[in-house]
């Protein structure tokens, strides 16, 4: 772990201060375990493969692991799935045990894990998306597809937002329709 390079974006505390005025305390730590379990998974799933890990970015879109050391597709693809399903088994863990905040924080990684396999960059649903993708396409035609799914996407968290009347969901679907059409913003 030694020259392990750690940055903190600013984004990131715009993100955590927006949580903590929509949800308060309790919000903030129940996604902060959520994230820390999403992250295990990704780190876990590294080591099984002995790819090598440089740094560890936390930005505006959260946690984001820079790594090297992967000889496959199918090495890189179960190394972003493995990060929604350690939140997914987290999840049914504190649903287990009945207590009510381990509830609610088991409730925060399950839409978070649900949330991140949507096939939206830079989150590990749009990196699945894309690679299975190129695989069967060219890589301008991929772009132009998840370009499409993402912004689909988008307008779906934001109609939901808008109709259930939240205000956090409907901004999480206007950043999502960002990211999704701005590259330059991952």
């Amino acid at each position: 772990m030694a020259g392990l390079a750690l940055t903190v974006s600013p984004g990131f505390v715009l993100l955590a201060a927006c949580l903590y005025f929509v949800g308060g305390a309790g919000a903030l730590a129940a996604f902060g375990a959520a994230a820390l379990v999403h992250e295990l998974g990704h780190l876990t799933a590294m080591f099984l493969v002995g790819a090598s890990v440089r740094g560890i970015r936390i930005t505006a879109c959260g946690p984001v692991i820079d790594y090297g050391g992967v000889s496959s597709r199918r090495e890189e693809m179960g190394i972003l799935a493995a990060g929604p399903l350690a939140g997914i088994f987290f999840a049914v863990l504190c649903f287990i045990t009945d207590i009510p905040f381990l509830c609610y924080t088991g409730a925060i990684a399950l839409l978070a894990a649900m949330f991140n396999l949507l096939p939206v960059l830079p989150m590990d649903g749009g990196r699945l998306a894309q690679y299975t993708l190129e695989t069967v396409m060219p890589r301008r035609a991929a772009a132009v597809i998840l370009r499409i799914t993402g912004t689909l996407c988008a307008l779906g968290v934001l109609a939901t937002g808008i109709y259930i009347r939240s205000v956090a969901a409907a901004a999480i679907g206007l950043w999502m329709g960002a990211l999704a059409n701005f590259p330059e913003l991952r």
